[in-house]
């Protein structure tokens, strides 16, 4: 079966399947993120070593828990906020030819310079709306879905 990791650190998923056990790639966490013991020249303990427990930095969760939890949604709305500014991106250099057109008188919808502009006015006003909008969703499968009215 393949066990669905998730890290606190960055909302990343890590699939287990054939690379080891989750209580081992969660032992491997910790002792990787523990704070060695301070010693001094005699080599007697002054400071204590600092080992984080497993669930502050990864813990298994199935499919359905994924698509709410708390360290995966803010990762979920970043990435999708992200393919959104690159499909809106795409659009502002398709309406940069079509601004030149317009500038030119041969645009071929016969749109005038300033009708593209506000089409790219509404394009550049896209990011900031549909991220207050992302911030309202808490589940994964909702924010993939969300298509601006724009994009």
């Amino acid at each position: 079966m393949n066990e669905l990791i998730l890290n606190a650190s960055d909302g990343t998923v890590s699939c287990v399947g054939d690379a080891g056990s989750v209580s081992g790639i969660l032992s491997e966490l910790v002792a990787a993120n523990t704070v060695p013991a301070e010693r001094d020249a005699d080599g007697v303990v002054t400071k204590e070593a600092v080992v984080p427990a497993a669930d502050t930095l990864a813990v298994e969760v199935t499919a359905d828990e994924l698509r709410t939890h708390a360290w995966r949604v803010p990762k979920a709305r970043e990435d999708r906020l992200e393919e959104i500014r690159g499909t809106r991106n795409a659009k502002l250099k398709e309406l940069d030819v079509e601004y030149q057109m317009a500038d030119e008188g041969v645009h071929p919808d016969g749109l005038s310079k300033t009708q593209v502009a506000a089409n790219k006015q509404a394009l550049r006003d896209l990011p900031p709306t549909a991220e207050s909008h992302l911030a309202g969703l808490n589940d994964t499968d909702a924010i993939a879905a969300y298509k601006p009215l724009e994009s």
